[in-house]
């Protein structure tokens, strides 16, 4: 396990830091990859035969291995989500909110330049966000001119990640079985579960942040420098991933720390590896958002970005906000009651020293369901701690106190993951932070884990079988899920409205499995009605989500985004003779799509819509044809 979770924090390496390096020389494209992918394949030749490397083991003797552990129930379920993962990723088109929004598209916009840069745009996510996980998929598209293997990412970071869960569990002090047992268990958290087949870039980012504290604690037992840079190639990698991941590196830097010797006794390879890790971390995009913003974070130019104005209101309101989105159950056909709550609740003295929060206690009402773009750790496995922790304590309670065990090192890993919490409570004050938090999630457990009483527990027969329902609901949930259902949910509850046309439950279930197929094809239906021929796409949003089918094929056409601010004769100079108009810029602009064509001049094409939420108007798309 531990030589593929080497060989993919070089593979992430690589290609963070080629996309950097191509975008310098302005040859972000196949022949740049070509070369560097060459170049990196001859340097790993020559280290293996340099360090004489071998996995000790053969194909029967991994077959046998393979089928021993996965003939126990626990296992076999892991498996058994992973394969599913697999499956639904590979049947539906890579669909979400954020990804389809800004992440994909700003992947086909520097793609299209030959390297990375400042997109012109109303929306500051396509700048400012970290672009670790664009950086791995920017080959992926390329090579494939498609979005479809993107998903490949966090299917094999998911499959990582039960053996590095069980390493840093042993290293913290977990008991052997308790380890085991959980290493299991944990992966079928609802964020972990249900982003395994997607394309959101929480979850992928803890198989980083659990191998730099694993490698670093491993280089001091063994030694290793090769480890310790490995440790820091990964820590950085977590930094480069997501803004809100920096406090994990924290936690390398307490792993680290009693190896740093290794590091000046090989100053030269130290180096290169500290540049390679400042390359792939977080420092490019904050050199360039200080450059644009003047600010770190770029949030100087977008309002959900702010940060509290006190740390103590961060730490309060997401001492509310964090545990009720973990506590949704997985459908909830009352959110919308819920969020009308908030509303007035920040209206109020008291809530409006909440109203920097971006919707303040809040749930997704998307489809009134959990889904890969909203689950943190989830229910079930709250309430399976809960009741460990209750279960662990009254196992021990009356036996002897056991001396303190670990080293200083070990408590400070124990307790510092809890600090980081705090800072990240006081610091993201974003919509849907429970599903951010999921590379944090694996490290709060060890310092309930290691408490005596777990090792009986986890004996006990009950407590086993409770694990195992947990995992098999997850399982539940992969399969049901509204993006990536793997039965045929549409046919299935079209014919239970019909038979019971005035259910209001089977309605919303209805709406649950419409809404998402009608949103993910509504752009590939206005490239329909476009001339094949047509080079060059005005599309006109702030924060729209339809751009990603007006690129694909790659290579076919270019798109560039308008504002409310572009003139008519801006556009006419540019060649643009199409516009596709979204509901968000008619918003923000107060007009109606005819003002915007008689402003224009433009005449309307075609238009599609869909209802995204049952309670709220169309989105609607309009394809504008402007005058020559």
């Amino acid at each position: 396990m531990r030589t593929v979770v080497k060989a993919w924090i070089l593979i992430s390496a690589l290609a963070v830091g080629s996309g950097w390096i191509l975008s310098a020389f302005h040859e972000l494209n196949r022949a740049g990859y070509v070369v560097v992918f060459a170049l990196a394949a001859v340097a790993g030749i020559w280290w293996l035969r340099e360090s004489k490397w071998s996995t000790g083991t053969t194909a029967a003797r991994t077959a046998r291995k393979f089928k021993k552990r996965f003939k126990r129930p626990a296992p076999l379920l892991f498996l058994t989500l992973l394969m599913m993962s697999l499956v639904a990723g590979a049947i539906y088109e890579p669909f979400n909110g954020d990804s389809q929004a800004y992440r994909i598209p700003r992947i086909l916009h520097w793609l299209d330049a030959q390297q990375w840069h400042w997109i012109y745009t109303l929306d500051p996510r396509m700048n400012i966000i970290a672009p670790g996980f664009e950086w791995l998929s920017a080959p992926l598209i390329l090579f494939t001119r498609d979005d479809r293997l993107l998903f490949l990412i966090n299917v094999v970071s998911y499959a990582m990640l039960p053996g590095l869960i069980y390493s840093v569990f042993r290293r913290l002090g977990v008991a052997p079985r308790v380890a085991w047992w959980w290493m299991w268990i944990l992966p079928s958290g609802w964020c972990f579960a249900l982003q395994a087949g997607s394309v959101v870039n929480d979850c992928f980012v803890a198989i980083y942040a659990l191998a730099a504290v694993d490698l670093a604690l491993l280089a001091k037992e063994k030694g290793s420098v090769r480890d310790l840079w490995l440790s820091l190639l990964a820590a950085a990698l977590v930094t480069g991933a997501k803004q809100c991941d920096i406090p994990l590196a924290l936690l390398w830097i307490i792993a680290a720390w009693p190896a740093l010797g290794l590091l000046r006794r090989h100053a030269i390879g130290t180096i290169f590896v500290g540049a390679t890790g400042l390359l792939v971390s977080i420092l490019p995009i904050t050199i360039q958002n200080i450059r644009h913003t003047g600010n770190w974070l770029g949030a100087g130019i977008d309002p959900h970005l702010l940060q509290a104005r006190s740390p103590f209101k961060g730490i309060i309101g997401n001492a509310f906000c964090i545990p009720l989105q973990n506590l949704t159950p997985p459908f909830d056909p009352w959110v919308n009651r819920w969020n009308a709550l908030m509303d007035q609740f920040v209206a109020t003295p008291f809530g409006h020293h909440f109203v920097v929060f971006e919707h303040f206690g809040e749930l997704s009402n998307l489809s009134h369901s959990v889904g890969e773009g909203n689950a943190g750790i989830g229910l079930g496995i709250c309430v399976f701690l809960s009741a460990t922790l209750f279960a662990a304590w009254r196992v021990s309670k009356g036996a002897a106190r056991p001396p303190r065990a670990g080293t200083m090192q070990q408590r400070l890993l124990l307790w510092a993951p809890w600090l980081l919490l705090l800072v990240f409570m006081a610091r993201d004050l974003a919509y849907e932070n429970a599903r951010q938090l999921s590379p944090y999630y694996a490290f709060f457990l060890p310092v309930f884990l290691v408490k005596p009483g777990n090792a009986f527990l986890v004996r006990r027969r009950w407590w086993q079988l409770f694990g195992l329902v947990l995992m098999v609901f997850a399982a539940g949930l992969v399969f049901t899920v509204r993006s990536r259902p793997l039965f045929p949910a549409q046919a299935m509850v079209h014919w239970l409205h019909a038979k019971h046309p005035d259910s209001r439950l089977i309605a919303r279930l209805e709406f649950t499995f419409d809404a998402n197929p009608a949103a993910e094809e509504l752009d590939r239906q206005i490239v329909n009605d476009l001339p094949p021929d047509e080079k060059l796409i005005g599309y006109a949003t702030s924060s729209g989500s339809a751009e990603t089918g007006l690129w694909l094929p790659l290579g076919q056409r270019r798109v560039q985004r308008l504002g409310p601010a572009d003139a008519p004769e801006t556009l006419r100079a540019e060649g643009i003779r199409y516009v596709v108009v979204d509901n968000d810029i008619l918003k923000i602009s107060n007009e109606t799509i005819d003002q915007w064509m008689g402003k224009y001049h433009g005449e309307l094409a075609a238009q599609v819509s869909c209802l995204i939420q049952p309670d709220l108007p169309p989105y609607y798309l309009y394809l504008v044809r402007l005058p020559p």
